[in-house]
């Protein structure tokens, strides 16, 4: 349930109020996220939300950050189920919408070290939940207390470190989803796809083990874990919104597919609709219609196939009260698998075809050769859309992530009121990245130049000796090709790396009491905080040949190079809080706190941040607060150093077919020439290709962050507390690259030559294929503004002092009831995406430019029941806020290039509620049970248009939002702990 610790935070129910309901009573000391200062009575000047254990375990999921993202302040990054190709495999915390990379992300106060060298950000599939004490999520910027990153603000792990006994936890759970669209079913039945019915999938089981003991003197602790999670997949095909791409026909959602389909598409330079083969097996070419599309859902995965292995060790000694000892080794093994629809000879690369290869039919020889058919020395060239359909052989991509995590550190207490912390940290993670059943673009044109050698068909390469192991690939009959034609032209690929983190950090903390320096007006001395640290990034990473050649046609044909990289910083800072009035009328605490960090990093230069926070509590029942944090985002080592390389990018060319909703004037500004105008061929699947890759001249990122607000804990209502923060972002310089589909349709509108020069056209027009890409390089663009209000209160009751209030029979012990509510709304998401170009305000929308949905308002709303049978009754209500699509609204900014009429189908996203069921029972003492569904109702997610245009774009899966949306339906789950 949610509680109040001076902030909104969650806590378990508990039969007595919780204790940060209250002003703290002892002089003990605390430390709160967001400050390295310890001292009695300490509170957070920022909004501070705390998720405790018995939460974690009431939400039916050991994937922390699927708890962590049904909290309001959060947004749903990578998780199990983002599967489309070339998901990192990890999962990541999203603060604010700000991006994973401002969410920095601590295990007790210590950075949790990069993903891996491709997708930087802290995995926390890392984290062993069992171990999780509970977890903070301040909002606001922290840099002057932690560094680099935390802009949106900190989510701190505290982690249990005095574990006693030995607990075995096994949890299992299932999806079931009902699949009752029929609207949606009747498309997938007239596209030729089959119908789903009644599913019973995704099982998932974890199995966690953890030792602990004090040693014999009582002066130490270890504390051992092992904990092995499992995932089945399941595929799209496995639910009616995901079964099929879906495109808008008549302001209608209906199924439509990839034109790279079973029967081919032969285009010759891209001009016309193209032929395809008959399907009803004659020699003849028919012509090409979007009939012949292929579902490229059915193999494609909704949520990962995952296998991970979490073992670590707690330990610490205190040989004296000045040296107390610790170490913390954590290791993770992860393995998962992405899968979607199988590879082909694809039509985004120019091949050629001789006029005299024996496979083609007489008639097909002539329809693409006309009157060179049959003559040696000539040839077709142009696009191939064949795609190995029948080869029961779907792409799939491989990700193994082995990371380790080392800390080894001392503390202890140095007398007169002071303490000092010294530790060293080095992490790494080793990542290994295998793409199977993918073709090589060099061996799929070998295959299709074959001539006639005695009757029988042999590759030219073989003839000349240049590649004597080719096989003649047949793709002008209908049907699979031999087994060897597949094994030929399939090139398997990898690419492996390293990330490693090595941390040096010391800090001092007490209190000036001695010196004397305590205000007159205050019971409490200044209590300070200074120290150093230096942290080192660096990556590492290498590729197959069929990758540095850019050989695999799923990778847009671009070379890539090997990548290496580091940065350092070294950073001194200080804190300093100061008491300046308690225990006086009017003014029971008014306290000033500051703080300083001065960063020197070796290719960014030096940058300064600061915080400055004042609290004040008139009487024991509120406390105002308020900060300025200046926070930054120091260029992190991917962003720096990561290759050039052309991949995939949703946008669509308002330019392309044979009647470009863009004019000839407007297409030129793009690179297209008068010859080309409507014969281009538009971006398969809605999306186009985009030069990505680093940039070693990035500077920091700069955010100024404000949060003002008021914690309630009233005496005249027991057992309530409740909060409202203000929070105000801004960040400047923001790094990262410019929606393709903004860079389109810029161009188009305005002539910018700023984004007309980032478009670059192939030899045919298109933006796909060899030559054919937008550059979407990382760069210091402009800035992002984020603002709102969170609102959290938390009630407590005993049920029979209600009947007694209300005079009504005494009905025995009846437990209490617990209410905890936390939400947030959202002021505005503003975004100037580049100097020069005009805002746009995200606020209550989704689509191509804003990403993933962004509601005004989120809540979540936890009703618990502790019943005085050793038994909880929970049930949640988690609550999305509707939203509108971008490029809908009356901001040209947001306009999709060519897209120039009203999008009703996909106009609004509706609100959705879910609510939860969880049920707990104490059994004999040493066993818990609990079980429950989430989603109780199945509801099914939202569907949006993922073809025509790319309404789905920014962590889009399935035709919808898996980070936001539930897409598995309804799951249930089950859970035994012992405990002894």
């Amino acid at each position: 349930m949610l509680a109040t610790s001076q902030a909104v935070a969650q806590q378990p129910p508990d039969p007595t109020p919780p204790a940060a309901s209250s002003p703290a009573a002892s002089a003990e000391e605390i430390v709160v996220t967001g400050t390295r200062i310890r001292a009695p009575n300490l509170t957070s000047d920022s909004p501070l939300t705390t998720v405790s254990t018995t939460d974690i375990a009431l939400q039916g999921t050991s994937n922390i950050n699927e708890v962590l993202n049904r909290l309001p302040q959060l947004t749903g990054d990578q998780s199990g189920n983002q599967a489309t190709y070339g998901t990192p495999g990890t999962a990541t915390l999203n603060l604010r919408d700000l991006g994973p990379a401002r969410t920095l992300v601590l295990v007790d106060g210590n950075r949790l070290m990069p993903g891996d060298p491709i997708y930087p950000y802290p995995d926390v599939n890392f984290i062993p939940p069992g171990l999780v004490q509970s977890v903070d999520v301040v909002t606001g910027g922290a840099s002057a207390v932690y560094g680099s990153d935390a802009v949106a603000g900190v989510v701190n792990f505290k982690m249990k470190h005095d574990f006693q006994g030995v607990q075995v936890e096994q949890d299992v759970s299932a999806a079931q989803h009902d699949n009752s669209d029929t609207a949606l079913q009747g498309a997938l039945r007239k596209f030729g796809a089959d119908v789903p019915g009644n599913q019973f999938d995704g099982i998932t089981k974890n199995s966690s083990l953890i030792v602990g003991s004090d040693t014999g003197d009582g002066k130490g602790n270890i504390t051992g874990y092992f904990t092995r999670a499992e995932t089945d997949p399941v595929t799209d095909a496995s639910r009616d919104f995901a079964a099929c791409g879906i495109a808008t026909v008549n302001n209608l959602h209906t199924c439509s597919g990839s034109s790279n389909n079973a029967h081919g598409r032969f285009l010759l330079n891209g001009t016309g609709t193209g032929y395809s083969l008959d399907p009803a097996g004659t020699p003849d070419f028919i012509k090409y219609t979007s009939a012949l599309a292929y579902d490229s859902q059915t193999d494609a995965y909704l949520q990962r196939q995952d296998l991970r292995y979490n073992a670590g060790v707690f330990a610490h000694y205190e040989i004296t009260p000045a040296f107390d000892v610790y170490s913390d080794s954590m290791f993770m093994s992860d393995q998962t698998r992405v899968q979607i629809s199988p590879s082909g000879v694809y039509s985004g690369h120019i091949y050629a075809i001789n006029c005299d290869n024996p496979l083609l039919s007489a008639s097909e020889a002539k329809t693409l050769c006309g009157a060179n058919a049959g003559k040696a020395g000539t040839q077709w060239q142009g696009y191939v859309g064949y795609r190995f359909a029948n080869a029961d052989a779907p792409r799939y991509d491989d990700r193994r992530h082995t990371d380790y995590h080392e800390v080894l550190g001392t503390r202890g207490d140095l007398g007169g009121g002071w303490n000092y912390d010294i530790s060293g940290q080095y992490s790494l993670v080793d990542f290994n990245d295998t793409f199977n059943n993918d073709v090589s673009i060099r061996k799929a044109q070998n295959s299709l130049l074959v001539k006639n050698v005695n009757g029988v068909p042999t590759c030219e390469s073989v003839i000349n000796g240049t590649d004597p192991s080719c096989v003649p690939l047949n793709i002008f009959q209908t049907g699979p090709t031999t087994a060897a034609a597949y094994n030929y032209v399939f090139e398997p690929a990898y690419e492996n790396g390293q990330s490693t983190e090595k941390v040096v950090s010391g800090s001092i903390n007490g209190d000036l009491g001695g010196l004397g320096v305590q205000s007159p007006l205050a019971s409490n001395p200044v209590a300070v905080a200074f120290g150093s640290e230096y942290r080192a990034d660096s990556i590492s990473l290498t590729y197959s040949q069929a990758l540095l050649t850019g050989d695999l046609a799923s990778t847009a044909s671009s070379p890539i190079h090997p990548t290496n990289g580091g940065i350092n910083v070294y950073d001194v800072f200080g804190e300093a809080r100061v008491p300046l009035i308690e225990d006086k009328d009017w003014i029971k605490a008014l306290t000033f706190d500051t703080g300083y960090r001065l960063s020197e990093y070796n290719l960014a230069g030096e940058t300064n941040t600061y915080k400055f926070g004042l609290n004040y509590a008139p009487t024991a029942d509120i406390n105002f607060r308020g900060g300025f944090n200046r926070a930054i985002r120091a260029p992190n080592v991917v962003e720096l150093f990561s290759p050039d390389a052309v991949t995939s990018a949703s946008g669509a060319d308002a330019c392309a077919g044979a009647t470009p909703t863009a004019t000839l004037a407007q297409c030129e500004h793009t690179g297209v020439t008068p010859a080309q105008y409507g014969t281009i061929v538009a971006c398969s699947s809605g999306f186009c290709n985009a030069l990505t890759g680093g940039n070693t001249a990035l500077k920091p990122e700069r955010a100024n962050t404000y949060t003002v607000g008021a914690v309630f804990t009233p005496t005249m209502l027991k057992n309530f507390s409740g909060s409202i923060d203000y929070y105000n972002i801004d960040v400047k310089d923001v790094i990262g690259t410019i929606p393709t589909s903004l860079i389109l349709s810029s161009c188009l509108a305005t002539a910018n030559p700023f984004y007309c020069g980032l478009i670059h056209r192939n030899s045919v027009g298109t933006l796909q294929g060899q030559g054919g890409y937008v550059t979407d390089t990382n760069l210091n663009l402009g800035y992002q503004h984020e603002a709102g209000i969170d609102f959290g209160w938390n009630y407590k009751f005993s049920i029979n002092d209600v009947i007694e209030r209300a005079e009504l029979p005494p009905l025995g012990d009846t437990g209490s009831i617990a209410f905890a509510f936390n939400g947030t709304w959202e002021e505005t998401r503003r975004i100037d995406p580049a100097p020069g170009q005009a805002s746009y305000d995200c606020k209550g929308l989704y689509g191509p430019t804003c990403g993933v949905p962004s509601p005004m308002w989120r809540h979540t709303l936890r009703t618990t029941w502790d019943t005085p049978w050793d038994a909880l009754v929970s049930l949640n209500w988690r609550y999305i806020g509707g939203t509108k699509l971008d490029f809908n609204t009356n901001d040209p900014t947001l306009k999709v290039a060519g897209k120039g009429t009203y999008d009703a189908i996909d106009g609004r996203i509706p609100s959705y509620s879910y609510f939860d069921l969880t049920m707990s029972k104490v059994l004999y003492e040493h066993y818990t049970l609990r079980l429950g569904v989430n989603n109780i109702f199945d509801k099914s997610p939202p569907l949006v248009d993922t073809l025509t245009y790319p309404v789905a774009s920014t962590l889009s899966n399935a035709n919808t939002y898996p980070g936001t949306y539930d897409t598995l339906g309804r799951v249930l789950f089950l859970n035994v702990t012992a405990n002894f």
